[in-house]
């Protein structure tokens, strides 16, 4: 795992399978904003991306949304000119913003399985998604990006959750 000297609190997996932990959230933990176990449940996230191959799909995916945006951008401009090429990046930002969405469940199931196998749990991996949104809100109050392209904290830890019972047996309440 190495660190990416930059403040936002962020992990990251990038194609090549490096695993970054961002100088911010390095510095949250040593301020013990964040706990060794909620960091642990951070990298098992970002080794799902690698093991599952997330980064290197997406950087497929994003060659092909670039034609797919071009192309849309030609069509949609001759019969909507002006805003056909604003359509085309909102429609192909939308699609790359739910194929994200898809992988990070795949990555916190991962990170689950891992983090239990481990003798860990996944109560840290909860807390952290309940931590995550004061931690990465910027100061001038918008939107932290990571947000974009996550989903919502909420539906993250009830499908953990569901997880849990499948592999327990016992309905989540």
């Amino acid at each position: 795992v190495h660190i990416y000297e930059i403040d936002p609190v962020n992990g990251l997996a990038a194609p090549d399978g490096r695993i970054f932990i961002t100088r911010g959230f390095y510095n949250k933990y040593r301020q013990g904003e964040v706990t060794a176990e909620e960091m642990a449940s951070v990298i098992a996230h970002e080794l799902g991306h690698v093991a599952l191959g997330h980064s290197r799909r997406r950087m497929i995916d994003f060659s092909g949304q670039n034609a797919l945006r071009t192309a849309l951008a030609m069509v949609l401009s001759r019969f909507l000119p002006g805003i056909g090429v604003w359509i085309a990046n909102g429609l192909t930002t939308l699609l790359a913003a739910r194929l994200s969405r898809s992988d990070e469940y795949e990555a916190d199931a991962y990170a689950s399985a891992l983090l239990t196998k481990a003798g860990i749990g996944t109560e840290p991996q909860k807390s952290l998604f309940a931590k995550l949104e004061e931690l990465t809100q910027s100061r001038s109050g918008a939107m932290p990006a990571w947000l974009m392209s996550h989903p919502k904290t909420a539906e993250r830890v009830k499908a953990i959750e569901a997880l849990e019972a499948k592999w327990t047996g016992v309905t989540a309440d």
